[in-house]
């Protein structure tokens, strides 16, 4: 037994030492990353879509086989009188 300690106590601080340098150049290799990301993040410039939703701003009826619009919005109502409008179906 004496024969194989001193070749088990140099492959297992080899070991430890190989180890440890990995585990210091990924760290290096992360922080390189995040470096250039961080460069990335200042040289991009992040358009932000301004998303145009639907809004309620009336309703349709037809009675007695005439349509009646109900205006929710009053700032509707010049859009109405200058025909501003498309009809889908």
């Amino acid at each position: 037994m004496g024969d194989m300690t001193i070749p088990f106590i140099m492959l297992l601080i080899l070991t430890i030492a190989l180890v440890l340098e990995r585990k210091h150049q990924e760290d290096k290799i992360v922080e390189i990353y995040e470096d250039k990301f961080e460069e990335w993040k200042k040289h991009t410039s992040i358009e932000k879509k301004e998303k145009h939703c639907k809004e309620l701003v009336g309703l349709v009826f037809l009675e007695d086989s005439k349509l009646d619009i109900q205006v929710l919005d009053k700032k509707i109502v010049d859009r109405l009188e200058r025909k501003k409008y498309s009809i889908k179906l």
